[in-house]
């Protein structure tokens, strides 16, 4: 699902090498099993799923890059295609505040990537902040980025 969510979002967003590396079924899960092996914060990766098909994920975890300036971090949330705007990556966003507010975290934020519009429109819409930017590095490729932050994770709870 990972892999299928890069093939619909990121074409012409990144580089090529990355955009192979990132939709690679095989790289993905080898991965994702060591995500579920090792988790950033119990508990912290959620489904949407529907008749036995994963629609979507977010992974929240205790934020990894102080640059960030909070206390927890949206590691990742991705939808298909076919399950956006259908109020599932609210849902996800809502159940992972409630993980890290489980967690002691009041506040968390996202990094997105500064082509992906549809993701940075998104985080707007639901109340998150422009926070800090910076320009990542996958291996040698460097993407620009900017960070949303949602100072309070209790109004995503409504």
């Amino acid at each position: 699902m990972h892999a299928q969510a890069w093939t619909e979002t990121y074409p012409g967003l990144v580089p090529e090498e990355l955009f192979a590396e990132m939709t690679d079924p095989a790289r993905r899960r080898t991965t994702w099993a060591r995500y579920l092996a090792e988790p950033l914060l119990p508990g912290g990766v959620l489904l949407a799923v529907e008749a036995q098909t994963i629609l979507g994920f977010i992974a929240v975890c205790r934020a990894r890059d102080a640059a960030l300036g909070t206390q927890g971090e949206v590691a990742g949330l991705y939808l298909l295609r076919r399950a956006q705007r259908q109020g599932l990556g609210r849902a996800l966003l809502a159940e992972g505040a409630r993980v890290l507010l489980a967690a002691g975290c009041t506040d968390a934020a996202a990094w997105a990537l500064d082509s992906n519009q549809p993701a940075r429109a998104f985080y707007r819409a639901t109340g998150a902040i422009l926070g800090a930017r910076q320009i990542g590095y996958r291996g040698e490729v460097a993407l620009a980025e900017t960070a949303f932050v949602w100072g309070d994770l209790g109004t995503l709870l409504s």
